[in-house]
C-alpha cells in the first residue's frame, strides 16, 4: 500500500473513533491522540506525483479533515465544561464547609486619636 492508503485509512480509523459515543472519553483521547500521532508520522512521506486514486483518496481525507477537526473541538469544549464545573463545585464546597472565610472586612474604621 502507498502512503496515501495507509494515511486514508488512518484518517478513517480517527473519524470513526470520534464518532462513536464513548461513555470512558478518557480512553477515547488517548486513542485519539495515538492516531493523531502516527498520521503526523505518515504525512511526511506523501509525496507526489499522485494516481488518480490517490487524487480521490486525498479529496476524500480533506472532506473527513473537516469533520475530525468539528468532532475534536466539540470534544475540546466538552472537556472545558467539565473542568468548569468542577471547580464551581469545588468553590461551593469550599463556601460550604467555611461559609465566613470570605467574609470582607469594608467599612472598618481606624480611629488615630487614641
Amino acid at each position: 500500500m502507498t502512503p496515501v492508503h495507509d494515511c486514508h485509512k488512518m484518517t478513517r480509523r480517527l473519524l470513526d473513533l470520534l464518532e462513536a459515543v464513548e461513555s470512558n472519553r478518557d480512553r477515547q483521547i488517548e486513542e485519539t491522540e495515538g492516531l493523531l500521532d502516527q498520521r503526523a508520522a505518515l504525512l511526511p512521506s506523501i509525496k507526489p506525483p499522485f494516481t488518480a486514486e490517490e487524487q480521490v483518496l486525498g479529496r476524500e481525507m480533506i472532506q473527513m479533515n473537516k469533520e475530525i477537526e468539528a468532532r475534536l473541538n466539540r470534544l475540546n469544549n466538552a472537556v472545558k465544561d467539565d473542568l468548569k464545573e468542577v471547580s464551581m463545585k469545588k468553590q461551593s464546597m469550599n463556601k460550604y464547609s467555611n461559609p465566613y472565610e470570605a467574609l470582607q472586612t469594608d467599612g472598618v474604621f481606624y480611629d488615630k486619636r487614641n
